[in-house]
């Protein structure tokens, strides 16, 4: 475990390593308030010297002309980053929950029916998987029962509680889950349900299928988590990408394009928010990128878009 160091010693061995810190008292507030892991740990990276494998090297030394003020520029970047984006995601959250909380209760009738095994899938491959759904559905109502809210509500008036006021309660994570469990038909009655949405603020006919709504929940759940839990965004990218291959060709996208990266998120919400969202989530990145742009000297702003995966190129895809 390494020692503790003050903030005073911080900086010292920063400038031992190579770093120009121009305004020591600028840097020890930023470590004060946003902490030494948090800004050089985390976004030190970029400008780091490499040896010959790639790798930084030891001990480490930064490029030479790099500054405090620019990895902090990175770290501020990339808050606002996960700003945007999660205003986008939680838009796809909340729209992904109405369409199986009305779909699922179009189709089963009585508000608990979300706890009944038969209303899922019958592939036995899965019955462990929906087993764990609905055991994760009826804790959620359990904690909630004795909170003052919709769920406590319903209980004490009607004893039950509809799935379009539970799903409100429901993470991400758990309605990627409950689409996992529907059977077939009702999958793809939802991922319609998408495609209609597309063909009316777009105005082109696109089929949506199943597999390619199960990918963006997938991907999206992980960049929410990301996002919520404010870690790096802007270099994160998936270790086991969602198959790519029905979003690439729905969105005219290259398939090496989409690899589990930002630009992938970006990408994939096209395709389950509209188009006037999708447009003002283009503008808000393109804002943000030519204000930043400048705020680097010792790399590229282009490899920062790398990180991302950004091409040249990417507003042409939208």
């Amino acid at each position: 475990m390494k020692p503790f160091q003050t903030h005073i010693q911080q900086i010292r061995i920063l400038r031992g390593r190579g770093l120009t810190i121009r305004n020591g008292s600028y840097a020890m507030r930023i470590l004060e308030n946003e902490g030494y892991y948090n800004v050089i740990n985390g976004y030190k990276d970029l400008f780091l010297v490499l040896n010959q494998n790639g790798a930084p090297a030891s001990p480490e030394q930064y490029k030479p002309g790099t500054t405090f003020e620019e990895i902090h520029k990175l770290y501020v970047l990339d808050r606002e980053l996960r700003n945007i984006l999660l205003k986008y995601l939680l838009i796809f959250e909340k729209s992904v929950k109405s369409k199986i909380s009305y779909r699922f209760s179009q189709k089963f009738k009585k508000a608990n029916d979300y706890l009944n095994l038969k209303n899922f899938t019958s592939n036995t491959n899965q019955l462990k998987q929906v087993l764990k759904l609905i055991t994760t559905l009826s804790n959620v109502i359990t904690n909630q029962s004795d909170r003052n809210g919709p769920i406590k509500h319903y209980l004490d008036v009607h004893q039950e509680v509809p799935l379009w006021v539970l799903s409100n309660y429901l993470t991400l994570g758990n309605i990627q889950n409950f689409y996992m469990c529907l059977d077939d038909p009702l999958k793809d009655l939802i991922a319609q349900d998408f495609s209609k949405m597309y063909k009316k603020t777009y105005n082109v006919n696109l089929q949506f299928p199943k597999d390619s709504l199960i990918d963006v929940l997938k991907t999206a759940n992980l960049f929410r988590n990301v996002c919520a839990h404010e870690e790096r965004l802007y270099n994160f990218s998936l270790h086991r990408p969602a198959r790519s291959r029905h979003n690439s060709n729905l969105l005219s996208i290259p398939n090496n394009l989409l690899t589990g990266n930002l630009f992938t998120m970006v990408s994939f919400l096209k395709l389950v928010i509209t188009k006037k969202e999708h447009k003002s989530l283009i503008s808000s990145l393109s804002q943000l990128f030519n204000k930043s742009q400048n705020d680097f000297s010792s790399v590229n702003f282009s490899q920062i878009l790398n990180r991302m995966g950004f091409p040249s190129n990417w507003q042409n895809f939208f």
